[in-house]
């Protein structure tokens, strides 16, 4: 197998390509960022950048030679190019691809159900596709990180809110789940570039933590003490259903941008708390050996994020 040296980069100037580069960059990777033609490159020196449109099989094979890996850092909805991506990778004659994963089980029998994945199962489809047409060597991994608990808690939206001293509980408060750092991601895609032949053509998963939110509200009120935290208890009967019809009309009403629709955040809470762990929220059990950071370091980082 070729040893990954040189890794392209698509989405590298958004919050989650930010950190993978910086991994790569400080793990002794040479990286490139293509960045679409519309976009406005923001990343290091140290970084090489070239232009082309995700749907420009020609162009994102020039920008793909000398390659050996290839990153899908980008905004979930870019998803849709998979198929021209595939295609530019393999006559560029890239050696790896991570996919756009970098979140919730992807490859969960059950996902579909959750509307807002299907960007994902898309491109999952579309790369089988090419790969078995064309019987390419070009190899693949599925970055399975969970939730960044850390940037959401920053962004406001996350189930633990600091601005107003609130935790909401979903359903039981009993459902595990799995969740990690946003630089633990850029961690997980180093590992994986390392090491490629560990991760031939397989989902892999990484994650700090595997918590409920109860575990998180006992936590907070150990580590916090001193503050008045409220908890706000949200029942999920139906609401899974109510989530749907909001996507359907959303989808009646044309709407582009569902990243931002009260629809896509419903459906994400359906994903995450269901009490059955359909959705493969928990996935735990399928951690890479020594990835989970364990509970002291847990305490550690809410204790920083929330006071």
């Amino acid at each position: 197998m070729v040893e990954i040296k040189n890794v392209a980069v698509l989405g590298a100037s958004g919050n989650l390509g930010q950190v993978v580069v910086a991994a790569l960059l400080k793990a002794g990777f040479v990286v490139t960022a293509v960045v679409r033609p519309e976009s406005k490159a923001n990343t290091s020196p140290d970084v090489t950048v070239k232009t082309s449109s995700y749907s420009d099989t020609a162009a994102l094979t020039s920008a793909f030679q000398d390659q050996h890996a290839v990153v899908e850092a980008f905004n979930p909805a870019a998803a849709g190019h998979q198929r021209a991506i595939v295609e530019a990778a393999v006559a560029a004659g890239v050696s790896h691809l991570i996919t756009p994963e970098f979140g919730a089980d992807s490859f969960n029998p059950y996902l579909d159900e959750v509307l807002l994945y299907e960007p994902k199962l898309e491109a999952q489809r579309q790369l089988d596709d090419v790969l078995a047409r064309t019987k390419a060597t070009l190899s693949w991994t599925a970055v399975n990180i969970g939730v960044w608990f850390d940037w959401a808690i920053e962004q406001g939206i996350f189930w633990v809110d600091k601005r107003t001293k609130t935790i909401t509980r979903f359903g039981s408060g009993n459902q595990k789940y799995c969740m990690s750092r946003l630089a633990m991601t850029g961690d997980a895609v180093v590992a994986v570039l390392k090491q490629p032949h560990l991760f031939h053509n397989r989902p892999a998963y990484f994650a700090s933590h595997t918590v409920s939110t109860n575990e998180l509200i006992g936590i907070i009120k150990e580590e916090l003490g001193g503050q008045e935290w409220k908890v706000v208890d949200v029942p999920l009967s139906g609401f899974a259903d109510e989530a749907r019809k909001l996507w359907e009309q959303d989808t009646r009403d044309g709407v582009q941008d569902r990243l931002h629709t009260r629809a896509y955040a419903m459906l994400g809470t359906v994903s995450m708390f269901d009490e059955n762990n359909r959705y493969g929220a928990d996935f735990g059990t399928k951690l890479e050996p020594g990835w989970d950071e364990g509970e002291a370091a847990l305490r550690r980082r809410l204790k920083e994020l929330l006071s």
